[in-house]
């Protein structure tokens, strides 16, 4: 089994991904909306890259009301043709990216990205959503508990904190539990290129701290302060960047 995380559209590396691994568990953000180090993605595509590195450069500076009144600005010239560019755009991403994932087996969670309902209707037997399950794999139990943290930019894939809650509720019994999003722990949620706080779960941090998992997995940060951390005795992984760095975590690694 590996995991891997923000896929973001990385076709060339997910081709590269081994055959003979086991399942592969990806936990979310499998299509680019902006790639933040050099504005590729469905947003560039759409509305040019000019407004791109505008958007680009509020979203780093945590200037969301300006970013906000941006996106509706450029949404004002044409607002319907502009969401069918958008949707297109985004369901010919998804539909590239299960093309390539239909040879594998997949276990998908979803991330603030993402589009649940479009997610689902590529799953068959080999591609199974596994939010709010608990799966038993080589005699290790793992849980899965899927989306985004609420942000002022109000991503697609975001839930509240209180669904994320009632999800963590029934994984207790999890020794492996997989976010897309880290505990909200400084070093995990601070991003080192942006030098910004990012998005993390205060209630995930709560739940490793009350039942103590063997590991936590995540991504969500792209380049943070810190990609391993623990909480007690729960050993914390941001399993990595996919699109940036080809980065897979092999579950056998973390069970020597």
């Amino acid at each position: 089994m590996i995991f891997i995380s923000d896929v973001h559209y990385q076709l060339d590396h997910l081709n590269s991904l081994p055959k003979n691994k086991g399942p592969v568990v990806i936990l979310g953000d499998l299509i680019n909306w902006i790639d933040y180090r050099d504005g590729q993605g469905i947003a560039m595509d759409v509305f040019g890259k000019d407004n791109v590195e505008k958007l680009v450069n509020l979203r780093k500076e945590h200037r969301f009301d300006e970013r906000k009144s941006l996106w509706k600005e450029l949404y004002q010239s044409d607002p319907d043709e502009i969401s069918k560019k958008m949707q297109d755009a985004i369901l010919k991403q998804y539909e590239d990216v299960f093309s390539v994932l239909k040879n594998y087996e997949v276990w998908f969670i979803p991330g603030n990205v993402d589009d649940v309902n479009i997610m689902n209707s590529y799953t068959n037997n080999s591609i199974k959503n596994v939010d709010g399950l608990i799966v038993e794999y080589n005699n290790k139990k793992i849980g899965f508990a899927g989306g985004g943290v609420p942000t002022p930019i109000n991503a697609r894939g975001e839930i509240d904190e209180d669904t994320f809650s009632e999800t963590l509720s029934t994984l207790r019994e999890s020794e492996i539990i997989c976010t897309h999003a880290p505990p909200l722990v400084d070093e995990l949620v601070t991003d080192v290129i942006t030098n910004k706080i990012e998005q993390g779960w205060p209630a995930l941090k709560e739940f490793i701290e009350k039942y103590q998992p063997q590991y936590s997995l995540f991504g969500d940060v792209h380049q943070p302060k810190a990609s391993n951390w623990v909480i007690k005795s729960t050993k914390c992984i941001n399993v990595g960047y996919f699109r940036a760095t080809n980065q897979y975590l092999e579950l056998s690694s973390i069970y020597i």
